[in-house]
């Protein structure tokens, strides 16, 4: 999973002096989505390529962090940079839409996933419809009946909370990939 953070971290690297410097005062300005912070500038200063390309994918994920950078590149005019990373970082369906069947089947710990979404993800409404699901598989299946409206973000947090509930099973379907 490191070929995100190594796409960012081409992108920096490639960034004159005056364009890093450029990038790290944009980055402090961008929108952001909701449910995460800035980097607070102060260390955001004193960031290489290299510090700067983990701090991101430690922030934001990975699939966030490269939409970020890209949106960010393209804020300084450099499209073609931009368009290049995006191309990198953009594989193909998202592992949680990737392992949906073996997902729905094999997690046994949904509720501590439904805790870990609750309120970033899901609202009071849809994380109850879960919960009162009897079998772990129909309390799956009913958590990806919400997932058609979720964004890449949501998507992400749903892959680490199962990283923190189930991290034998996600490396399992992660060597299956």
């Amino acid at each position: 999973m490191g070929c995100t953070r190594d796409a960012i971290l081409e992108a920096l690297e490639n960034l004159t002096a005056d364009e890093f410097k450029k990038f790290k005062l944009k980055l402090l300005s961008v929108p952001l989505r909701d449910g995460y912070g800035r980097i607070p500038r102060g260390s955001l200063q004193s960031m290489d390529a290299v510090d700067l390309s983990d701090k991101l994918v430690s922030c934001y994920l990975e699939a966030y962090s490269a939409e970020l950078t890209a949106q960010v590149l393209q804020d300084m005019g450099m499209q073609e940079t931009a368009e290049r990373l995006q191309k990198i970082t953009h594989k193909g369906p998202h592992f949680v839409d990737q392992h949906r069947a073996a997902l729905i089947a094999r997690v046994t710990d949904v509720d501590g996933v439904l805790d870990a979404l609750y309120g970033k993800v899901l609202a009071e409404e849809q994380y109850q419809a879960v919960r009162v699901e009897p079998t772990n598989p129909g309390k799956m299946r009913k958590l990806y009946s919400f997932a058609p409206a979720w964004d890449l973000t949501c998507k992400d947090l749903l892959l680490e909370a199962l990283k923190n509930t189930q991290p034998y099973l996600v490396a399992d379907l992660e060597k299956k990939s």
